[in-house]
């Protein structure tokens, strides 16, 4: 397995067992949860790990790696492989346009999820839970299938991805309305790592596009994050022909 896909295979594993722990403890002590998310960092809770593992990820997200993807990584400039052309205003704007829908999707399905919410009157720190939930499915999009991909980004893999650093704001977003330091630093950190994602967009689309950085081809591709992607493409195609 290349080490790209294994870094994501246990981070997969790993945000699974995060997740599950989070339902155990809210399911369990949910007046505590909700004493200790007011209280904040100044004792050592459950919370604060995994406000810290969330931090810390995020923060590491602002420098160069060598074990993420180059989804994320394609934004900097040692990852810039100049093919001597610049992309197309075409390709920009047809990645422009499926971002806009992925936005205009999220925040309208938070939004109904946010309304549901306060109308079962289910306490806040259930939330916790669905921003858990979120990270396994992260991990699911970039292994196994991504909806987003699929129907409104249209784009060939991961690496190629215009919104990959629009996850730690995607996860974040129930946070939104918790009123406590864990959750609104959360936000505020997520909410600057996708402004940096999208300033340099802005300022290099060159970088962003395989018709302008060679690094994006597959022909240079060291990753294989797709090969889960593509087995069940497979699957699915056999399954239909002997339909």
């Amino acid at each position: 397995m290349r080490p790209t896909r294994k870094f994501y295979t246990w981070n997969l594993v790993g945000r699974s067992l995060v997740f599950l722990g989070l339902v155990w403890y809210v399911a369990a002590h949910p007046e505590q949860v909700w004493a200790d998310l007011l209280a904040g960092p100044v004792r050592l809770t459950p919370l604060t790990g995994f406000w810290l593992l969330l931090m810390v990820a995020m923060v590491l997200r602002f420098f160069p790696s060598r074990w993420e993807s180059l989804g994320c990584q394609k934004r900097f400039s040692a990852r810039f492989e100049p093919t001597g052309r610049a992309p197309d205003p075409s390709e920009i704007r047809r990645a422009d346009r499926g971002a806009l829908w992925v936005l205009l999707v999220w925040l309208g399905g938070n939004a109904l999820v946010l309304i549901l919410w306060r109308w079962l009157d289910i306490p806040p720190v259930y939330l916790l839970c669905l921003t858990g939930f979120y990270s396994v499915c992260d991990i699911i999009c970039i292994l196994f299938l991504c909806p987003f991909q699929l129907i409104w980004m249209k784009n060939r893999c991961c690496t190629t991805c215009r919104i990959y650093d629009w996850d730690y704001p995607m996860m974040c977003t129930p946070l939104v309305v918790i009123p406590c330091f864990y959750a609104w630093s959360l936000v505020a950190l997520a909410v600057v790592l996708a402004l940096q994602w999208e300033i340099t967009y802005r300022r290099h689309p060159e970088r962003f596009f395989e018709s302008s950085n060679q690094a994006l081809r597959c022909a240079a591709c060291q990753e294989q994050l797709c090969a889960y992607k593509r087995r069940l493409r497979q699957k699915n195609q056999e399954k239909r022909l002997s339909e």
